[in-house]
């Protein structure tokens, strides 16, 4: 008996060192972690890249990952995108003033991303089409674009035959749809956030040529075009009952208005080309702090050829503003005086 005791101590002191080789192995494995190279290293809850602060439970992106048809950014750092691919939509945040972006959600079998306005952090709309047919869909999120939900379908008078119109929300109830079509314009107006829409009469409009235009309410707006007289110059108009334009001066420039954008009544941005043909684009940007009264002119970066000829510009605060075309995004924090791109 007391052989047999000996012999049971024996086998459980032998099973014992394994374990605590086997242990003793696994600890010495080293554990997965961030590296801390002199451009990547651990500070606190936060993964410091490049010398910017991004936070952990945020996925890192690739650089190269940028909206491409719209943006609409709330205040300095947030910031909603499209990135359209073969088979759907991607729907982009930006938390850090649009350096950086990550996708959020994915729209399939969706084309035409005709606009996206955000009034807050949590609550936007994105105005699209089905890929089966060409009919208007505005869908709603109300968790900051992780879900989308289909409110409303064939909009009045909106065809998504490539017209990329004016859409923003004043507030959660009041939202505004603007196209021109020849002399006319077009407005689609919502006064419980989205769900039913009612359109206006035709508008003329001041010219036939296209113009840009832009809305700070769901009356009042602003829009320039070319001058009836004097074709090198371009003429302001300004709406204040939602129903006719008056011509409020001439620009100061002899350039083709591409962008206008308005944050409030007082404060207002437009970005203007030479219209000059053969020559190299020479580029404007005029500011006003007076509602339109006068404007200042400034010189815009010589570096900038947008690829599209459709041109996105936001300005949610009096400094900061944002300029999209289909290849680069820049950023001001000046109110317009520098610019800076965002992609590489």
């Amino acid at each position: 008996m007391t052989a047999l005791m000996s012999n049971k101590k024996i086998v459980v002191l032998l099973v014992f060192l394994l374990c605590a080789g086997c242990f003793h192995e696994e600890a010495s494995i080293p554990s997965p972690h961030l590296s801390t190279s002199p451009t990547q290293k651990r500070d606190n809850d936060f993964l410091v890249v490049a010398g910017e602060k991004i936070g952990i439970q945020d996925q890192v992106q690739p650089r190269h990952l940028t909206p491409t048809k719209a943006i609409s950014f709330v205040d300095e750092l947030h910031g909603y995108g499209i990135a359209p691919t073969t088979s759907d939509l991607q729907f982009l945040k930006s938390s850090d003033g649009g350096i950086t972006w990550r996708t959020l959600s994915r729209l399939p079998h969706t084309i035409m991303p005709n606009a996206i306005a955000f009034f807050d952090s949590q609550t936007g709309w994105l105005l699209t089409s089905e890929s089966s047919d060409e009919k208007s869909n505005l869908r709603l999120t109300l968790d900051g674009g992780q879900t989308w939900e289909v409110i409303a379908q064939g909009l009045p008078g909106l065809k998504t035959r490539g017209e990329e119109p004016f859409f923003r929300f004043f507030d959660r109830h009041q939202g505004l749809i603007a196209f021109q079509s020849g002399k006319d314009m077009m407005l689609l107006r919502t006064q419980d956030g989205g769900l039913t829409w009612s359109i206006s009469s035709r508008i003329a409009m001041p010219v036939e040529e296209k113009g840009m235009f832009t809305f700070r309410s769901a009356i009042e707006g602003w829009f320039i075009g070319p001058s009836k007289k004097d074709k090198e110059a371009s003429i302001l108009y300004h709406m204040t009952d939602g129903e006719t334009w008056q011509e409020t001066g001439r620009l100061p420039s002899f350039l083709e208005p591409q962008a206008i954008s308005f944050t409030d009544s007082q404060n207002g941005y437009i970005l203007l080309r030479t219209n000059q043909q053969g020559s190299k684009n020479t580029w404007q940007f005029l500011r006003t702090s007076d509602g339109s009264k006068t404007w200042s002119q400034h010189e815009f970066p010589s570096t900038f050829q947008p690829l599209a000829a459709s041109l996105h510009l936001s300005f949610p605060t009096t400094t900061s503003g944002w300029l999209l075309d289909a290849r680069n995004l820049w950023r001001t924090t000046d109110g317009g005086l520098n610019w800076r791109l965002l992609t590489p």
